[in-house]
């Protein structure tokens, strides 16, 4: 659902014969397509890739873990993105949330948002996931030929996490073309022209969320337990360090992670599912597959495909060294693909056990919403299976150029009750 360019995967991939030519600033269409013989193509070659700036990309899982657990060696990247973006509002964004800061501004935020995103607190949202999800469902029967990632994929996680913020579901496709702006300008090469979509988005985005806090401000009897905001503001009141331009982004960082990933995970899993028949059948015969399923999906789709950081030291991983001061951007997708990890990695195995993926990151900066998509995902994707008897293609599906989030701009399919 991502307002960015759209990619047929019609198109023929093409992985360069020299490893070290690969420029992740000037990526072909064939790498948006399927970006997995490029990674299997550094990780055999070139584990440690240095790309045309200089930083260094790291594709194999045990460089990946290694650089995401080391809590001493890394740091934020403020520097970096004042250079890419300047001092304004897409800067203040990706600086003032705890994706991209460490200890102790990232505990301090962290702790206010968690008890929202706590197995038990999730699991209370199960009822209302499963009355969206029998909508949803109800929508895809009249229509029978559908966009899948518009017309069901987008419409659960988004609805969710409006209801986990405490605005207006309706809403939810604006603020989700404000955020897919923001996260854009975080890919390895964009145009300024983007990062002033970017400054704009955020502004807006801003905007539209300030009432909502002056709101809940106001309230004499307000409840922490009713939604982000109100644990925010009700933190501010009882004197916790929180500003309100931290309230103002941690709102932001929530919808925009909240709803972006398990849309990818939906669509490319579905569509996933698709190449694999034989696991479509193997998951109705044994539904008991069920966690291993949403696992294995998860570590399939890899729905985040890089993240860079910057080493305060030197920083020792399996493949060599990483030397101090050096920005270095990792990939839990191509790790997730490592044949040194996981059999035959390519394929789709619904039944794969052990799969101690990377797709949600490692360390601190592990992702705060990994059970709330793990879960919308375990409620959806089953009755999906068992509410149509057949479900195929009918047309091409469309992926976003992105490289930094990989996610279907549009999969079209025909069901069959």
């Amino acid at each position: 659902m991502a307002n960015n360019d759209k990619l047929t995967t019609s198109v023929q991939t093409a992985v360069p014969a020299d490893a070290k030519s690969i420029n992740i600033f000037a990526l072909p269409d064939s790498y948006f397509a399927d970006p997995t013989p490029w990674f299997k193509k550094l990780r055999d070659e070139d584990p440690i890739h240095q790309n045309a700036d200089g930083s260094l990309l790291l594709t194999r899982y045990g460089d990946v873990k290694a650089l995401w657990r080391d809590l001493t060696g890394l740091v934020d990247k403020r520097e970096q993105f004042e250079r890419r973006f300047g001092n304004g509002p897409v800067f203040q964004h990706h600086t003032s949330g705890m994706l991209f800061r460490d200890p102790p501004a990232h505990d301090r935020l962290r702790h206010i948002v968690n008890p929202f995103f706590t197995q038990s607190s999730i699991e209370r949202l199960s009822a209302y996931i499963d009355t969206r999800v029998d909508e949803l469902l109800a929508n895809a029967t009249e229509m029978r030929e559908l966009d899948f990632v518009k017309d069901f994929a987008f419409g659960l996680p988004i609805s969710v996490i409006c209801r986990i913020l405490g605005v207006p579901n309706e809403d939810g496709y604006y603020l989700h073309t404000l955020g897919a702006k923001i996260l854009f300008v975080l890919n390895p090469h964009v145009s300024q022209d983007d990062i002033d979509a970017g400054h704009a988005a955020t502004t807006q985005f801003m905007d539209y969320l300030r009432p909502f806090i002056h709101l809940a401000r106001a309230r004499p009897d307000l409840d922490p337990t009713d939604n982000i905001i109100s644990a925010m503001v009700y933190a501010e009141k009882q004197g916790d360090e929180i500003s309100e331009d931290e309230i103002l982004h941690m709102c932001i960082l929530m919808l925009n992670g909240g709803h972006e990933t398990t849309t990818n995970l939906m669509g490319v899993g579905l569509n996933g599912l698709l190449d694999h028949p034989d696991q479509i059948s193997r998951w109705r015969d044994q539904p008991e597959l069920l966690p291993f399923a949403i696992e294995e999906l998860i570590r399939f789709v890899s729905p985040l495909q890089l993240q860079g950081r910057r080493t305060t030291r030197e920083v020792k991983v399996p493949s060599g060294v990483i030397p101090a001061d050096t920005e270095v951007v990792i990939s839990p997708a191509a790790a997730n693909r490592d044949e040194r990890v996981f059999d035959n990695p390519d394929g789709l195995d619904i039944g794969r056990k052990p799969n101690a993926h990377l797709a949600f990151g490692a360390g601190i900066h592990v992702c705060i919403g990994r059970p709330l998509a793990r879960l919308e995902a375990s409620i959806a994707l089953p009755k999906i299976l068992k509410h149509f008897s057949r479900i195929e293609r009918s047309g091409t599906p469309e992926f976003n150029r992105n490289a930094r989030f990989r996610g279907l701009a549009r999969l079209p399919v025909r069901l069959e009750p």
